[in-house]
């Protein structure tokens, strides 16, 4: 799901109609053509400048035997949409059944990043996410947390798994 900017300009409309015989009649034009306009305009935008997502996470007590399932999901219709989606992919993550059965919504956002982060190794238990305000934010967020998780010796293997946005990078 993807967001679609919708921008409008209204200049000055004006009629040479026989029927505009008061003094005003341009001005009335203009401004009963700016109103239309907004209101086409708050119409037509409504659903699609909102854009929401979420982050769910499978996190079990023992990352390192038990794995781990992340999924998000971000430019969504509504909340619901971004946690039914965010849900579907966790609970169908490359990992352990144990960690996609523990899926759950961890954080809803809009107009936020998001970012996961992991110690690629398998048998290791650094993880981390974090939603920002920016993505630059999110993915230091992230990595900051797989380090403080990853056990000492693997603090600097953590990697980042992937990082998105909703709508546009504030």
């Amino acid at each position: 799901m993807r967001y679609v900017c919708w921008r409008r300009s209204i200049g000055a409309w004006r009629s040479r109609s026989p029927l505009c015989g008061f003094p005003h009649c341009e001005l009335l034009l203009l401004a009963g053509a700016s109103l239309a306009a907004i209101a086409l305009i708050m119409t037509l935008g409504a659903g699609v400048v909102r854009a929401d997502g979420a982050l769910a996470i499978g996190l079990p007590s023992d990352v390192a035997k038990q794995g781990f399932a992340s999924a998000y999901s971000y430019d969504a219709e509504n909340v619901d949409a971004a946690r039914k989606t965010a849900l579907d992919y966790c609970h169908r993550a490359p990992t352990n059944e144990r960690a996609r059965s523990l899926c759950s919504i961890v954080e809803t956002f809009r107009h936020r990043c998001v970012a996961v982060a992991m110690d690629p190794k398998a048998g290791t238990p650094g993880v981390g996410w974090s939603v920002a305000e920016s993505k630059s934010t999110a993915e230091s967020e992230a990595l900051a947390r797989c380090a403080a998780t990853a056990g000492d010796g693997r603090r600097d293997a953590c990697q980042l798994v992937n990082s998105d946005c909703d709508v546009t990078e504030p």
